[in-house]
């Protein structure tokens, strides 16, 4: 070939990889995994998010469901994806800690196969009962369960959800003996609380408030750190007494590790943007949620004292792969 040809074509390929490599991010669809069926509040929440986002950055933003395992199914797949800031996913207790300190098969090293973004929010559970129950208090609620002990129940999500752990801490705390009845998520769990089926369970303040607000259930405590503001006169445990069953479930964005840290750093300001506008954390789907918007750093020591924490709560409550 002529050598001026050959000096033109590498000239243009060159030019061609420069132009490539200064496309600003992102460059093509950002692919959000949601590893829970679409529907509920954490897919809502996704895609309300991935909507603003798409804004701001000029891309779309696909919301992905993925469910499977506990979320570990969802989880593996953004493990296994490219570090471009391309496709990222939910981090929650589940597929982060739980998961391994349980016993599952998880084929994933959560601690090095993630690079975390940032945690979003954290939500609190309410204890409830029945509003035909005779039970006003949460002293009147255990003084019950010992009174009837083995033939009372509460509800479950789930073997292993967050509401069973919580259930599990609080029975062996105030040292009662019920039965634990899992449910294949927290509308069936609550329904059943409703209709009678189980005497109480623990579930989050968004599906529980307009029930006891209408007078069908009845709130006795909170589990966070403070008072929901859509259930005031509802106590914590804390106050109660037992500030030692205080848990919420944390949700945050982890992308596949090895991920850019000016993209981490980008996703991390937008998202901090987007949920400090006071419009959008205004909306129902996020009303009862304190939301964290922690830095990277932060949330990586966050997920670490997860690993160590649900490790010990398994060993305590003795809940585990059956």
């Amino acid at each position: 070939m002529n050598p001026w040809k050959i000096f033109c074509l590498a000239f243009a390929m060159s030019l061609a990889a420069s132009a490539q490599a200064a496309d600003p991010y992102p460059s093509k669809t950002i692919r959000w995994v949601v590893p829970w069926p679409a529907g509920g509040i954490a897919d809502t929440q996704a895609r309300l998010l991935a909507e603003q986002l798409s804004k701001v950055l000029g891309k779309p933003v696909m919301v992905d469901n993925r469910p499977g395992a506990s979320g570990v199914t969802g989880a593996d797949i953004v493990a296994k994806a490219k570090p471009d800031g391309l496709t990222f996913t939910w981090a929650s207790p589940n597929e982060q800690a739980i998961a391994k300190a349980i016993g599952m098969s998880v084929p994933y090293d959560a601690e090095k196969d993630f690079t975390p973004i940032t945690q979003f929010l954290r939500r609190p559970m309410v204890l409830v009962v029945n509003a035909e129950r005779n039970v006003g208090t949460l002293k009147e609620l255990a003084d019950l369960a010992k009174a009837k002990a083995g033939r009372m129940s509460y509800g479950t999500a789930g073997v292993a959800h967050l509401n069973h752990f919580m259930g599990e801490m609080f029975k062996r705390r105030l040292g009662l003996d019920v039965v634990s009845v899992p449910y294949k998520g927290e509308a069936p769990m609550v329904t059943d609380i409703v209709g009678g089926q189980v005497d109480y369970g623990f579930g989050f303040t968004a599906t529980v408030e307009p029930l006891v607000k209408s007078g069908r259930l009845r709130a006795l405590a909170i589990s966070g750190k403070k008072r929901a503001p859509q259930l005031p006169g509802v106590p914590t445990f804390a106050e109660l007494g037992y500030p030692d069953l205080e848990m919420t479930i944390w949700i945050g964005v982890v992308g596949p590790a090895g991920m850019p840290l000016e993209i981490v750093n980008r996703l991390h300001s937008e998202f901090s943007k987007i949920l400090n506008d006071p419009a959008f954390r205004s909306r129902r789907e996020f009303a009862d949620s304190e939301i964290v918007m922690s830095k990277p750093e932060e949330f990586r020591a966050h997920l670490a004292s997860e690993r160590v924490r649900w490790m010990k709560l398994v060993k305590e409550t003795g809940i585990g792969v059956e």
